[in-house]
């Protein structure tokens, strides 16, 4: 782990993956009073972002300071960390190719998509499209599907995709090269919804079901 300046009001933190990034965010939120009121901690996909609203030459020190005192224990991200189950019906145009790169049937793919837990690592690309990583111990090797050699130029809204190792729901229609396995008739982004527009946040926990199960 190291730290390092980022401009004159940021300091970026940069972990060896997602379990050491989630430590972070756990210990700087926990000492966020001390680094500073107005202190902003985003997530990326192995690095912590610690902002604040002005120039403050000491923000350095009082990130490493925190990281120095600890993490509290993991029990403590239950009651931070909000939980979403997410219907799916598995009916994707790249469903069958997907399996079988994986070296699994069609139906043993949507029961390890189920059976996955998943966590927001971050949201990026399009407002409310949040990248899910993983968590526990992996049902199927993820990560042995890439992204798709040629990118759709539209992705239909709700579209559920793997790829690289992640899972996603496509919160608006929009080109795309994940691997479509299914669709989800959740509302990923409203903004209508003034102070949430996005439902996901990051270090949220995701669960995907099959319709009607």
């Amino acid at each position: 782990m190291s730290t390092q300046w980022l401009g004159d009001r940021a300091v970026l933190v940069t972990t060896d993956g997602p379990e050491a990034r989630e430590a972070v965010v756990r210990t700087l939120l926990h000492h966020r009073s001390a680094i500073g009121v107005d202190a902003s901690v985003r997530r990326g996909m192995r690095d912590v972002l610690v902002e604040v609203g002005e120039p403050d030459s000491r923000l350095l020190g009082r990130v490493e300071d925190a990281l120095r005192a600890g993490a509290p224990t993991i029990e403590s991200e239950a009651t931070t960390t909000d939980h979403h189950i997410i219907e799916v019906r598995y009916d994707g145009a790249d469903l069958a190719a997907a399996a079988e790169a994986l070296g699994i049937t069609s139906s043993e793919l949507i029961a390890a998509h189920g059976d996955q837990g998943w966590r927001v690592a971050m949201l990026g690309f399009a407002p409310g499209f949040a990248y899910l990583e993983p968590v526990g111990s992996l049902v199927t090797d993820w990560t042995a599907l890439g992204r798709r050699d040629s990118p759709r130029s539209r992705v239909p809204e709700g579209s559920v995709a793997i790829a690289a190792g992640m899972s996603a729901v496509y919160p608006r229609d929009m080109p795309g090269g994940w691997h479509l396995i299914g669709v989800s008739a959740i509302a990923l982004f409203d903004e209508r919804r003034t102070t949430a527009p996005s439902l996901l946040s990051a270090g949220d926990h995701v669960r995907f079901t099959e319709v009607g199960r």
